[in-house]
């Protein structure tokens, strides 16, 4: 079978170094598409056509690679079959816009767009010009995710009863990185509550269920905070710069089928040295599941993930341990964004803009919450 010819969107020309975006295209996008057999990158869209022949040039794709400027000429490109876009939340619709009309497969990173009116837009103009989409929404990919849902779906630890997830964003402190000072602008629509929360919200709702009802509270702990450069020891760009984001949220609900009570707590900034950055258990009538990691983002994935089970019958605990595939191979970050471009291709299930919009409504749901209380 022919490979599936993309067109990537968001790959940076800039020198390694001088970029101040977070490089997810590279990091995420790029491994996998350069490793399987069954993509090929044939044209790169860029703010400008130097911009596009600078990243082909630096990440050493073949000569042949098309070089765009205007999102229009990579839709009318009848060699692409898949357009990927990975820039800038607030940004994602433009440069997919055309090729959405087009009718051509679009693969857009989560936040799916700044808001959820902008998400209802994406996908009801993916409805009326049948264009297959994706959402970059991976958790539900992550071995480590689908192994805490296999052992609960096979009644070791009997029926769910409750769950807690507590985490720290590591974002949402004191300070942020200058690479990502637009989180604390809330209308830019990629912040610790959209990326943080929205992906926590995909995978625990893998695992337990969506919320049949919750309720929460959010807090802005900082309404001011220091922009520093991380590569620079933590210099301090910008002093005081105002925050509209909250970075203390809770929510507490029942989830569907279990009635199972779920509480989910996150608090802005670092952990303690030693302390699991996220600790989620996970209560049934026979046993208890705990997961703990070194980083909240199980979506991205973390090598110190652990998940540990304990049989009340027999007051024993075990590790459990999830199976590995080729996918391990690559970076870390590229690894469940791999297996989701495998289940696109395999034509299994994924995420699209219509299930993208469910989780905005969520996330839009603790925003209206927020609004009402402040």
């Amino acid at each position: 079978m022919a490979p599936i010819r993309v067109g990537l969107v968001g790959l940076p020309g800039a020198p390694e170094g001088s970029y101040s975006g977070t490089s997810w295209t590279a990091h995420a996008h790029l491994p996998y598409l350069k490793a399987s057999p069954h993509y090929t990158i044939i044209a790169l869209l860029n703010t400008s056509v130097e911009s596009a022949k600078r990243a082909i040039a630096r990440f050493e794709l073949p000569p042949e690679t098309k070089a765009y400027g205007d999102p229009d000429d990579l839709a009318n490109d009848k060699d692409v079959d898949l357009v990927v876009c990975s820039v800038r939340v607030d940004r994602h619709f433009q440069p997919v816009k055309a090729s959405i009309i087009a009718g051509k497969a679009v693969f857009v990173e989560w936040p799916l767009e700044r808001n959820l009116a902008v998400a209802r837009e994406m996908a009801a103009l993916a409805a009326q010009h049948n264009a297959p989409t994706i959402v970059g929404l991976q958790g539900s990919f992550s071995p480590e995710i689908r192994k805490l849902k296999e052992v609960i779906e096979s009644g070791r630890i009997g029926r769910v009863v409750s769950s807690s997830w507590e985490a720290s964003f590591g974002n949402g402190g004191r300070t942020e990185s200058k690479n990502v000072r637009y989180f604390l602008e809330r209308e830019v629509g990629g912040n610790v509550i959209s990326i943080g929360v929205g992906h926590s919200l995909e995978f625990i709702n893998y695992v337990l269920g969506d919320f049949k009802s919750f309720d929460s509270l959010m807090e802005i702990g900082y309404s001011k905070v220091d922009i520093v450069d991380r590569a620079a020891n933590d210099k301090v760009i910008v002093k005081d710069a105002p925050n509209n984001v909250p970075n203390q949220v809770k929510i507490q609900g029942t989830v569907v089928p279990s009635n199972a009570i779920v509480s989910i707590s996150w608090r802005g900034g670092k952990t303690l040295p030693g302390v699991p950055q996220a600790d989620w258990w996970v209560v049934g009538e026979k046993g208890y599941l705990r997961l703990t990691a070194t980083s909240w983002s199980l979506n991205v994935g973390n090598p110190e993930t652990k998940i540990e089970l304990f049989d009340i019958t027999t007051g024993t605990a075990e590790t459990i341990v999830a199976e590995k595939d080729e996918w391990n191979e690559l970076p870390l970050p590229a690894q469940n964004v791999g297996r989701l471009y495998e289940a696109y291709r395999k034509k299994e299930w994924y995420p699209n803009f219509e299930w993208a919009v469910k989780r905005h409504e969520t996330i839009e749901e603790l925003w209206q919450r927020f609004d009402l209380s402040h």
